[in-house]
């Protein structure tokens, strides 16, 4: 399955997005990411996005590592750092979706 993820990171630091992405990549995960950029509603937060070809275990896993509080559906889920918690501290915002 086609998977798609949304990730808000909450400073605008290229270097930090790369810590993020490599955070994601160091557990196994093989998503191809986009470049980053401002997120355009948000003052001071880059926003990226990741795609990848997964089936039902290592979507599982993913969704695990990610979050431990999921808002919505499996196929259609996200989550804000502010009250659960994240993979990494300076992840604001994930949406997750299976395409």
């Amino acid at each position: 399955m086609l998977v798609r993820l949304y990730v808000v990171v909450d400073q605008e630091s290229e270097e930090l997005v790369d810590e993020v992405k490599r955070t994601i990549s160091d557990k196994g995960f093989k998503i191809s990411f986009s470049p980053c950029r401002e997120q355009p509603t948000l003052a001071g937060c880059f926003e990226f996005y990741g795609t990848a070809e997964m089936n039902d275990e290592e979507i599982d896993k993913l969704l695990a590592y990610l979050n431990n509080d999921w808002d919505g559906d499996r196929d259609n889920c996200s989550s804000y750092g502010f009250n659960t918690k994240m993979f990494h501290p300076n992840v604001y915002y994930i949406q997750f979706q299976i395409q």
